[in-house]
């Protein structure tokens, strides 16, 4: 590492330090936006630069820091824009409270209708279907398309839904994750596991029922190497072939992927820019869902595709990811990626300014979804994938079939007091 190298990699976490010490004073909580983009972000790339050019790794080209340091700024510009204007609302209503009057008998009852399908489901496909559990194949299959890939996404919603909602009298919440988990599992792409239970997660910080510890780092580490293992272990386990494995092979397979997933998005981009941009600007990719749908609905010809061909030997295996900002800028011009970045920065912020007048779990549920997102953001932009619009419109479902229960006339989404107070 030369010198010039230092500078930057130090700049880039005294600005994450200032941002988030001003993020902070401004919205009276660490769980705003651009905390939930840059801080994970922060550990992640000091664990890349540990790993480049050990290992086997690829040396890291510290140049590409200088996009996140722009894209950060631009980022939290709209959070202090906001933040100033609503300066009052943040102090009198508080940055951490939540609405949490549900009928969640009936939402019980709802999502173990859902699993019910989902687990009928497997049971025939693991019988009839051609195609091996734990592969692509199997999992596109059984929740990918169609209803189920839409069923799919409403578990994303639920997911977040019970684990804010667990606690030690509500013990059986967590089977009910669990169950969710496995039809995510299933579907073979870890992130929309690690998405919606780091969404759950960072809505029970933020309300403070649970706290922010070095042991909450530990156990969200070994949720994650657990969600590999499993993910890739799913074939050995459900699989119907008659070839034996060699364990051992198997684990140290899933260490290196283990490794590759962390570092793919960070050291992505970084490779990406060293060798001067390898893809084609394509705009339309970084909305992608909201084209796609249009397209849907009007017969508009071929679907946009999100997914980037360019694949970059990190040492490891191969990355097509280039990170939240690095995946904006090779896909827009100069302005196009400038303007992006503010609207969704003030989208987001003005969600949160929503959920402070609010209190609406309902909100909440959408907020912390794509917070969720955010604190992926290290690996990859999220935000053209279906999901993006599909599930704040489940979520709106689940308000509007749960929203009155018990004579309830006041709406949970405007914040008001229920007259009834007998929630089921």
């Amino acid at each position: 590492m030369g010198i010039t190298d230092f500078i930057l990699l130090l700049g880039i976490y005294i600005e994450i330090a200032v941002l988030s010490y001003f993020d902070y004073k401004l919205w009276g909580t660490l769980y705003t936006p651009l905390n939930f983009l840059m801080l994970p972000y922060a550990v992640i790339l000091l664990f890349c630069v540990l790993v480049c050019g050990n290992f086997g790794v690829a040396e890291f080209y510290y140049p590409s820091l200088i996009l996140w340091m722009c894209g950060l700024l631009l980022f939290a510009v709209p959070g202090y824009v906001v933040g100033l204007a609503c300066r009052k609302d943040i102090i009198s209503e508080g940055a951490r409270s939540i609405e949490e009057r549900l009928p969640m008998k009936w939402i019980n009852i709802f999502s173990f209708v859902i699993l019910a399908l989902f687990y009928l489901r497997l049971w025939r496909l693991l019988h009839t279907s051609p195609n091996l559990p734990g592969t692509t194949d199997f999992g596109v299959e059984f929740c990918g398309v169609g209803i189920w890939g839409h069923l799919h996404r409403l578990l994303h919603a639920l997911v977040i839904l019970y684990i804010y909602k667990y606690d030690k009298k509500h013990w059986y919440y967590a089977l009910v994750v669990g169950a969710m988990f496995v039809v995510s599992f299933l579907y073979g792409v870890n992130s929309w596991v690690l998405i919606p239970a780091m969404g759950g997660l960072a809505m029970r910080l933020f309300t403070g029922k649970m706290k922010l510890k070095l042991s909450l780092f530990l156990k969200i580490f070994i949720f994650a190497f657990a969600v590999f293992i499993i993910s890739y272990s799913l074939a050995l386990v459900l699989g119907k072939g008659d070839e034996a494995a060699d364990y051992a092979v198997v684990f140290e397979f899933i260490c290196d992927i283990f490794i590759h997933y962390f570092i793919s998005g960070i050291v992505g981009w970084s490779q990406d820019f060293q060798l001067g941009i390898l893809e084609r600007p394509d705009s339309f990719s970084v909305i992608a869902c909201i084209v796609n749908l249009i397209k849907a609905f009007t017969g508009g010809g071929d679907f946009v595709e999100v997914i980037n061909p360019h694949f970059i030997y990190n040492g490891v295996n191969g990355s097509n990811v280039r990170a939240f900002f690095g995946t904006l800028y090779i896909n827009t011009s100069l302005f196009e990626f400038i303007a992006l970045v503010l609207i969704f920065s003030f989208m987001m912020y003005l969600l949160k300014i929503w959920l402070m007048r609010s209190k609406s779990i309902f909100v909440a549920l959408v907020y912390f979804f794509y917070a969720g997102m955010l604190i992926m953001g290290w690996f990859e932009y999220y935000f053209y994938h279906l999901p993006f619009l599909e599930v704040p419109a489940w979520i709106f479902i689940l308000y509007m079939l749960f929203r009155e229960r018990g004579g309830e006339k006041k709406e949970l989404l405007a914040g008001g007091e229920p007259e009834n107070k007998r929630i089921l």
